[in-house]
C-alpha cells in the first residue's frame, strides 16, 4: 500500500491523475489497482479527457447542488461547504482499475480524474493498493 498526494486549486478543480497512477503500477505486473480517496469533499471519476466535457461535468455538478441553496451543514459548522459534501455523492471515493503487465488497462479514451469540491485549495491523499493476479491466470 502507498499514498500519493494531489494539490488542488479549490472548488471544481479537475485534476487528471492517470499518469500518477500509471507511475505507481509501472513494473508491478498484472492485477488490480484499488484507489481510495481519503476525503468527504472531493471525488473520483473515469471519463474522456476533453476540455468541453470537463466543463459539462462541472456544470452538471453545479446544477445538482447549487451554491445558493440552503445547506444545514453550513449552519452547523459555519464552513460554507455543505454543497461540497452533497456534491461528493455524485462521484466515487474509490476505483478498481485492472493492470496488465505494469500498465493501467483503461480504454482508449479513459482517464482518471480527481475533482475538488471543497471551497478552498486542498492536499488530497489517494491510498493505492495493488492486488497481484494469481500466477495461474494466463494473460492473452
Amino acid at each position: 500500500m502507498q499514498s500519493i498526494f494531489v494539490e488542488t486549486k479549490g472548488e471544481l478543480d479537475v485534476v487528471n491523475v492517470t499518469n500518477l497512477l500509471q507511475q505507481s503500477v509501472s513494473g508491478l505486473g498484472s492485477g488490480l489497482l484499488h484507489v481510495f480517496l481519503k476525503s468527504t469533499t472531493s471525488g473520483l471519476y473515469v471519463n474522456e479527457d476533453d476540455p468541453a466535457l470537463i466543463e459539462d461535468i462541472k456544470d452538471f455538478i453545479k446544477r445538482s447542488a447549487p451554491s445558493d441553496a440552503r445547506y444545514r451543514h453550513d449552519a452547523t459548522w459555519g464552513d460554507g461547504n455543505g454543497r461540497s459534501h452533497v456534491r461528493s455523492l455524485l462521484l466515487d471515493r474509490s476505483l478498481l482499475i485492472p493492470v496488465s503487465r505494469g500498465s493501467l488497462a483503461l480504454g482508449t479514451w479513459q482517464s482518471v480524474f480527481l475533482v475538488e469540491l471543497d471551497t478552498r485549495p486542498r492536499r488530497r491523499e489517494l491510498v493505492l493498493t495493488f492486488i497481484k493476479a494469481d500466477r495461474r491466470w494466463k494473460n492473452p
